[in-house]
């Protein structure tokens, strides 16, 4: 052999090179994965533009609907048997959240809107499509389980001139629109839970929806 063929790539082992599976939990057997989703989770998000503080608790503590909820599904990405991404959803009259609270504002029945809770991957694990696949397993999920007309979610958003915000740091809202989800504005948020620095500029939530019966 000559030493080209005897060498292994530097990329050998690398996360972007390992075989994942993608793995579907419901009903009540998302509560035995939601401590591992919510360390994840105190992990993820900690980076722009959540800047939530690492509290795996606090994360554990906004998940728990999903745990209560029989209709509910968390997608979890595997490699091997560590969860290095995950998404969630569930029916928004199991929620009592910001989302739920604006429905109710606004007169709309929530009993026909699915909630996608939120979606992590590890960054090294990113550009393999899982963010498609976490939006197409839950909207399936809501479509198999019949009744809901819409789906909805709520983003983080900040100012571009924030000082925290990282050079090339950009929103995800072209994927969400290529996704079909559109803002809405009939929906107004509070602002995000979690601690907040009066130092910066504050953060805001957007509602984005989209109706269930388009197929992706």
């Amino acid at each position: 052999m000559t030493p080209l063929t005897e060498s292994r790539s530097r990329h050998d082992g690398h996360p972007s090179q390992r075989a994942l599976e993608v793995r579907c939990v419901t009903g009540s057997a998302v509560a035995a994965v939601l401590h591992d989703i919510a360390r994840l989770r105190a992990v993820v998000l900690q980076a722009w533009p959540d800047l939530h503080d690492g509290d795996a608790s606090a994360e554990r503590a906004r998940l728990e609907p999903c745990a209560r909820a029989w209709r509910s599904i968390a997608v979890l990405v595997m490699d091997g048997d560590q969860i290095v991404g995950a998404a969630l959803g569930l029916p928004l009259e199991d929620d009592h959240g910001a989302i739920r609270q604006a429905f109710d504002l606004a007169g709309r029945d929530a009993a026909t809107a699915f909630v996608l809770a939120g979606s992590v991957l590890l960054p090294a694990y990113r550009g393999r499509q899982l963010g498609h696949r976490f939006f197409s397993e839950r909207e399936n999920h809501a479509r198999s389980l019949g009744g809901f007309e819409t789906t909805v979610f709520a983003s983080t958003e900040r100012d571009d001139i924030d000082p925290r915000r990282p050079p090339f740091g950009r929103s995800n809202e072209a994927f969400w629109r290529r996704r079909g989800y559109t803002r809405s504005l009939a929906l107004p948020l509070g602002p995000p839970a979690g601690p907040e620095s009066g130092e910066f500029p504050p953060a805001r939530q957007v509602a984005w929806t989209r109706p269930l019966e388009r197929g992706y």
